[in-house]
């Protein structure tokens, strides 16, 4: 798991050696050749900012500031090639990275995260493998209803469409399209905002899921003027908005409940995704009305003026078909 840094945060156009890397070089009795080329790399582009010349930022950090803009705060992850600066400049820039022993280990406490949250928990990964890993937690969040998005360094454009043999060659948006809700690729660094804030949005609106979104090597390391990159950010703004029902369709409901022998209210996920539990509670309360409360394995019933716990979930499947020919309606609240 990588350590908070502590120290000032990294400036795009700072002319100093950001604190972080000098720290890092300071901290390794035997720097790698990798560090030395990253410190470098710092360096040089810091030069870039020295009067007379345009300030330059990259696409490490244009991601980063794309998902505060956002209100993003935390990535779950394991760091590697070609995402590894990438989580080390988010921990300087301030955000909280939650690293992990495997992929899907990760992708599932960001889906978790995201269900609990109502923002879209990130994943973090390396390609090819890294990727395969995450793949299984973003089908299970797609198939889940858990608001979520894996990022995943890829590949070269150019050598993995003509099979030319690039380190860890797979072509992974297409493998991630069937188990995602969407799925984007940012090819260039003007477009990474756009790229992030399209990602939020298909995440949370509607029936919540997972994203992918792709980002080859060469995106990261792309420059573009700081004042252009500040420009292209963008900031979702209500992105699930509220869908209020007709009243006409309304009245239709409470009317069938009113006239209904036997109904029953089932509670699926949405219900608590919504966070909606003291309106069902008073709901249920006021009408009397048995509920099952499918994902919480219980069910609820009216017992005088209390509620109680009665059985498990296993025992509620029995219940609904064994009483299915006395029950005459069945109201669902948020059934995902």
């Amino acid at each position: 798991m990588l350590i908070q840094p502590r120290g000032p945060k990294i400036r795009h156009s700072s002319t100093d050696t950001p604190p972080f890397f000098k720290e890092l070089m300071l901290n390794k009795t035997n720097p790698t050749e990798r560090d030395k080329a990253m410190l470098t790399a710092t360096i040089e582009h810091s030069a870039n900012t020295t009067a007379g010349e345009t300030p330059l930022t990259d696409g490490f950090h244009l991601v980063i500031d794309a998902l505060k803009a956002n209100d993003i705060d935390t990535i779950f992850g394991l760091v590697g090639i070609p995402i590894t600066d990438l989580a080390r400049l988010a921990q300087a820039e301030g955000m909280r990275f939650i690293g992990f022993r495997h992929e899907q280990h990760a992708g599932n406490a960001a889906a978790i995260a995201g269900y609990m949250t109502q923002k879209p928990g990130i994943c973090l990964t390396v390609s090819a493998p890294g990727f395969l890993n995450g793949l299984t937690a973003l089908a299970n969040a797609t198939t889940n209803c858990f608001p979520m998005i894996l990022i995943s360094g890829s590949s070269e454009r150019e050598i993995v469409d003509l099979q030319q043999g690039d380190y860890e060659e797979m072509d992974q948006l297409n493998a991630a399209k069937p188990y995602a809700k969407a799925s984007y690729r940012i090819n260039k660094a003007e477009d990474i905002a756009i790229g992030v804030a399209r990602a939020i949005r298909a995440a949370v609106s509607g029936r919540p899921g997972g994203v992918y979104l792709d980002l080859p090597a060469q995106l990261l390391g792309q420059s573009i003027p700081a004042q252009k990159g500040k420009e292209s950010l963008f900031r979702v703004i209500d992105a699930a908005p509220k869908q209020i029902p007709a009243p006409d369709a309304v009245k239709r409901a409470i009317d069938v409940l009113k006239s209904a022998k036997r109904p029953l209210i089932l509670l699926g996920k949405g219900a608590a995704y919504a966070q909606a539990d003291q309106e069902i509670k008073d709901l249920v309360e006021k009408s009397g009305i048995p509920s099952a409360d499918v994902d919480g394995q219980r069910i609820i019933t009216r017992h005088t003026s209390a509620m109680r716990i009665c059985c498990p979930l296993i025992r509620i499947i029995r219940c609904r078909y064994r009483h299915a020919d006395r029950r005459s309606l069945e109201l669902a609240l948020g059934p995902w």
